[in-house]
This record gives C-alpha cells, sequence and structure tokens, in this order.
C-alpha cells in the first residue's frame, strides 16, 4: 500500500496539472505579451494592495508553478522564457497593452521595493529585465493611435490645401478682373 499508484495519486496528478495548464492557458487567452515577477519578500499587506491596484486597471496577476507555465508558454508560442521562470514567480498581464502594464508594473516595484521584474513576452518574444525598463518609456497605446492616424491624415490634408490653393488663386483673378471692369483697380484708389 505504499505504492502512490495504489491510489491513482500518479494519474491524479497529472489531471491537476493538465487542469492548472487548461486554466492558465484559458486565462491568458489570446495575449502573447506577459511580465514575470518575482514578489519574494513583499508583505501580506503590499501585496494586497499591489493586487487590488492591479485589478482596478484590469491587470491580472497569477502565481504560476515554473513548469507549468513552461508548457503553457510552449503551446502559446511564448517562448524564450525559461530562464525567468526560476524561484517563485508570479505572472501579470493584461492592462490596454504592454508598454502600460510595463509601467505600472515598473511603478509598483519603485514604490514597493521588494517585487523585481525577471523579464517577460512581448508578442511572443522573450524581453529581459532592462528591456521592461525601456518599454515603459513608449508611448501609450492610444498615444501611439494618435500618431498613425496624424500621419494617415497628413496627405490628405495637404492634397486638400493643393486643391484649395488654385481656388483661391483662381477667386483673387476674379475679383481683380471684376475690379478692373468696374473700374476700381487697387491703383486707382491709392
Amino acid at each position: 500500500m505504499s505504492n502512490p499508484e495504489d491510489f491513482g495519486a500518479f494519474a491524479m496528478s497529472k489531471y491537476v496539472k493538465e487542469l492548472m495548464c487548461a486554466e492558465l492557458e484559458r486565462d491568458l487567452g489570446e495575449t502573447t505579451s506577459a511580465l514575470i515577477l518575482d514578489l519574494k519578500g513583499l508583505d501580506a499587506i503590499s501585496e494586497h494592495k499591489l493586487r487590488k491596484d492591479l485589478r482596478q486597471k484590469d491587470i491580472k496577476i497569477r502565481v504560476v508553478r515554473n513548469n507549468l507555465a513552461r508548457l503553457v508558454f510552449e503551446k502559446k508560442g511564448m517562448s524564450g522564457l525559461d530562464p525567468f521562470l526560476t524561484g517563485p514567480s508570479v505572472l501579470v498581464w493584461g492592462g490596454s497593452g504592454i508598454a502600460e502594464l510595463a509601467k505600472e508594473i515598473s511603478d509598483q516595484v519603485k514604490a514597493l521595493k521588494k517585487p523585481v521584474i525577471k523579464g517577460g513576452c512581448v508578442d511572443g518574444v522573450a524581453v529581459g529585465p532592462d528591456m521592461v525598463e525601456s518599454l515603459t518609456k513608449l508611448p501609450s497605446r492610444e498615444t501611439l493611435i494618435a500618431q498613425v492616424l496624424a500621419l494617415l491624415m497628413s496627405p490628405t490634408r495637404q492634397v486638400l490645401a493643393q486643391l484649395n490653393a488654385p481656388i483661391s488663386g483662381v477667386m483673387s483673378q476674379v475679383k481683380t478682373l471684376a475690379e478692373r471692369e468696374s473700374g476700381d483697380t487697387p491703383s486707382d484708389q491709392g
């Protein structure tokens, strides 16, 4: 009876692991951008505040088992995260984009002084902690969209300006001709 297989412990363990992987995969959804943190040394009150602040910004946080996270990341095409999956690992994802996520996590790390950003993944590409800090300097998603729209609108404005230029030139010439016909030329008025 000392054999664990007698009680189905091995099969149950595999089943539980499969369930945990499926849940993590479902929770991640379509995202291929996430950060991995180490919250070691953070007291319970600070961790509760961190989780509450992140939840308000629609950022999800979850403690993960490294070996199960590797399986899920591999399946989702988020390769290269193995070096960051050592020791206690906490996965954060969500928010309105990876730049905002990186900024929020970086701000929280600076405020709390205990968590450590181990690394992460941006659109399936692994990035180290130094690259995560670089992400904080990127403009927000909304700002990038506004900049792209401004670039797209620029040629349209130029075309409209060019179309208006001949019309204003023609109108000026028509006005000059009308003034000549009526005898009110600008040189006669001076």
